[in-house]
């Protein structure tokens, strides 16, 4: 077996609670690296078609790459995989902190579950030795009391994927958590471990990883971290986390203000977006904290000690620092600068175990249909949705979590909350076929639009598609990105970001130090011989497996829906991005055609499947049947 895997994974039927060691192929490691790489080849071999993502034969797995916990630039990441309750698709969400490397540490690169438990349990692995037990006395706690009370049972020395009460509810918006603060937060995958009734999954081990060559890898790093100090978003991410240019990102066009309606220099200008931005945020941290292994340091430990939003203090755990997207999700896209508001619904959708994204943008469009008179002070209980009161929202984001009153109706999500309530709120429902859309706007960035609409994840930021690091304040039309419809340019990003994810290295060190770093990197751990168009041939090979899931399932990227406001159809009046329309359909056809998918059916051709070494695939794909647009 290659060097940087631990060589094999867990399968868990939940259903007979029997539990069995899978030796990995190590050609599957090869051509699709890890993570949701091998996750996706794993799950479309063993999912049938047209399962019940909530049902006994969806697959959960919770998996790591060759990188992870190794001295690679933030080896930090873990994913999470499974067939999505949100998109009916292929779903999955990436996270770092402590648990993905601790899950090698204890002997296995990751875990599948099938079945369902007729009982609440959680899956302990010690060492190399693995055992579902009972988790009746843990079901109904949230997240930080959860893993509090598993460390008194177990020992400080373990590490924690859980739930909390959201998931169990089979939120659409739930989570899965740990470090009391970390989520793998998309796709609604909370709700597919709730719905299994796995509470948690619970690690601990001190096996090594072995690394192919570790001088040459050491060396990578020392030369790399020379070099970080000149990357403006490396200094940024340290000395503020990701919210350092949430400002900068509200004026020049990039966050969603309003719901997606306004513009940052009109709706939300400099005075109230300094106040939700860099300074104002580090004001109320404790102290930074650092993924395991991370050179940056992007995460914080908050204190808020007094009035209507101070955060109860339970042992050494404060509260954690919002992050850009919650920054903006809880702040630009509702008008709310009131950032010790942000920072406690950042502490509810942590212990419930909810998205951030997902949930703001929720209660963003629960505002702008109170705002319209879609929903009305009795439909609310009472609570006065609109724009920028702070109370009402967080007031509303904590029956959201609980499934209580009118937030019971929002716990899905903006696609199901919209069907729910109506037709005629559907221009304010900002999603991509259920996935809520992340503080990144295609009208600044028109790259995007092509990555929230093809991916097999749609509405996701994090497979390529974005600007390196954003503008200064200074506002000026040649600051305007413009897309350039080099196909070649978003294919690049794309495939490297999917090698990102199914590496195990978090995408900041992707963002920080050159793309270079990929092929040096997964060489000097694994000890094959990689080049970068190895690379991204590899990210394509990823890119396809996720995809041939969905067009298995029926599905046809181009049949989902585009909300007008994504792509400034009609276009902004105000603001940085004034006048933007996003060529989007243009951009899809070039990006197709370059990477030689039908342009209709965006099924992969067979000539591009024999490059990648996919001819299993080439009968499936001939069988396929979607709608062509």
């Amino acid at each position: 077996m290659a060097r940087g895997y631990m060589g094999k994974i867990l399968n868990v039927d939940l259903t007979t609670g029997h539990i069995a060691e899978e030796v990995l192929d190590e050609q599957l490691c090869q051509d699709y690296i890890g993570g949701y790489g091998i996750g996706a080849k794993l799950l479309y071999d063993r999912i049938p078609s047209g399962a019940d993502p909530l049902g006994p034969d969806n697959i959960l797995g919770l998996l790591t790459g060759p990188c992870t916990g190794t001295q690679a630039l933030i080896g930090s990441r873990f994913v999470v995989v499974g067939k999505s309750p949100n998109t009916g698709t292929w779903g999955d969400a990436n996270c770092g902190g402590q648990f993905g490397p601790h899950l090698k540490f204890a002997g296995f690169d990751g875990v599948l579950f099938s079945g369902i438990s007729d009982k609440p349990v959680y899956l302990l692995v010690d060492d190399g030795q693995a055992e579902l037990r009972d988790a009746a006395h843990l079901w109904g706690l949230n997240v930080s009391k959860l893993e509090d009370t598993l460390k008194e049972e177990l020992g400080n020395d373990i590490q924690v994927a859980s739930i909390g009460t959201a998931g169990e509810k089979l939120s659409l918006t739930a989570a899965v958590m740990n470090d009391k603060g970390r989520a793998a937060a998309r796709s609604g995958l909370g709700a597919v471990m709730g719905s299994k009734r796995l509470k948690a999954v619970v690690v601990r081990g001190k096996q090594q990883v072995e690394i192919a060559d570790p001088e040459r890898l050491r060396e990578q790093r020392r030369h790399y971290l020379r070099e970080a100090p000149k990357a403006d978003f490396f200094y940024s991410a340290r000395e503020y986390g990701t919210g350092g240019d949430t400002a900068k990102s509200a004026l020049c066009g990039d966050s969603p203000v309003k719901n997606w309606g306004g513009a940052g220099t009109v709706d939300f200008p400099q005075e109230m977006a300094s106040r939700i931005s860099d300074d104002s945020v580090i004001a109320y941290q404790e102290k930074p904290y650092h993924c395991w292994g991370c050179p940056i340091g992007c995460g914080g430990t908050m204190k808020l000690e007094r009035g209507k939003y101070a955060l109860q203090v339970e042992k050494d755990h404060t509260g954690h620092k919002p992050e850009y997207e919650t920054l903006c999700m809880f702040g630009t896209d509702i008008l709310n600068d009131n950032v010790e508001s942000i920072i406690r619904f950042n502490e509810i959708c942590n212990d419930y175990g909810l998205d951030t994204i997902s949930v703001g943008a929720t209660l963003a469009f629960a505002t702008e249909c109170y705002e319209e008179g879609l929903i009305t002070q009795e439909d609310t209980g009472g609570i006065q949705l609109t724009w920028g009161n702070d109370e009402a929202l967080v007031q509303m984001a904590e029956l959201l979590a609980k499934r209580e009153g009118f937030g019971a109706l929002l716990a899905d999500g903006v696609k199901v909350a919209s069907e729910k309530l109506g037709p005629e709120t559907e221009p304010y429902a900002i999603h991509v076929q259920g996935e809520e859309v992340p503080a990144h706007d295609p009208r600044y960035t028109p790259g995007l639009a092509t990555t929230y609409i093809l991916d097999a994840t749609p509405g996701r930021h994090t497979q390529g598609g974005e600007l390196i690091s954003p503008p200064g304040l200074e506002l000026r039309e040649e600051d305007k990105y413009v897309y350039s419809g080099r196909a070649y340019d978003h294919y690049r990003q794309w495939a490297a970001m999917h090698v990102v994810n199914a590496a195990g290295l978090c995408m900041f060190g992707y963002l920080s130090f050159q793309v270079e770093s990929l092929p040096e990197q997964l060489s000097a751990v694994t000890g094959w011989d990689f080049d970068l168009e190895e690379v991204f041939k590899a990210g394509m090979r990823v890119a396809t497996i996720r995809h041939a899931f969905n067009l298995r399932e029926g599905h046809n990227p181009l049949t989902r829906n585009v909300p007008g406001r994504l792509v400034g159809e009609p276009p902004l009046t105000e603001g940085n991005v004034r006048g933007v329309t996003v060529d989007y359909r243009t951009m899809l056809r070039e990006f197709l055609e370059y990477i030689d998918w039908d342009t209709r059916t965006t099924v992969p051709s067979e000539g591009s499947l024999r490059k990648l070494g996919m001819e299993f695939l080439i009968e499936d794909m001939a069988g396929v049947q979607v709608p062509a647009v």
